[in-house]
């Protein structure tokens, strides 16, 4: 217990991407933290969610990772990564891991969404908008699918399919009391 306060000061008093992301990816850290009934998939799925939101995103796959050997069934594991491979510019890695999502579960708006913006991002602008078409289709009012299918359109240089796609996207917003600036 006293190794794990001291390591918790040690982390609080060196907050910087960099020291954090070399403590959290040391062995050791792993060993001091986890103890041995919080080893399953919830636990390493939580982990990874705290670790990506904090902005350490290579502790985070680690963490997905774990999740997933422990239970390759996690659709929200496999959509995590494949959304971090994507921030990471790591685009063949991140088509894999939401592939792996849509199989298990084919109508998952947000793997469909973040399929559709990792290959925007390759410029396979048809084959986005095919993802955000299939997941406006599952989920109508799913605002940030419209918006992605804006932004793709606006690539395509269809532009009044894009304003159209952007209204709407705005308007879901508005309902939700919180729209885009």
């Amino acid at each position: 217990m006293t190794r794990l306060v001291f390591l918790e000061t040690f982390i609080l008093q060196n907050k910087s991407k960099d020291s954090m992301t070399k403590i959290f990816s040391h062995p050791v850290f792993t060993i001091l933290m986890i103890p041995s009934e919080y080893n399953s998939d919830s636990y390493w799925m939580q982990k990874g969610n705290e670790l990506c939101n904090s902005g350490l995103l290579q502790a985070a796959l680690q963490a997905y990772d774990k999740a997933l050997s422990l239970n390759d069934t996690l659709v929200e594991a496999w959509n995590n990564k494949g959304l971090i491979l994507g921030q990471l510019k790591r685009y063949a890695e991140a088509l894999e891991s939401l592939d792996s999502a849509l199989k298990i579960d084919p109508r998952h708006i947000f793997a469909l969404t973040n399929k559709g913006m990792v290959l925007s991002q390759l410029n396979r602008h048809n084959e986005a908008l095919a993802c955000f078409d299939a997941a406006i289709g599952i989920d109508p009012y799913f605002s940030g699918a419209w918006y992605n299918k804006a932004m793709v359109m606006q690539c395509l240089g269809r532009k009044r399919e894009a304003m159209a796609a952007m209204k709407t996207a705005k308007a879901l917003e508005g309902e939700k009391g919180c729209g885009f600036r």
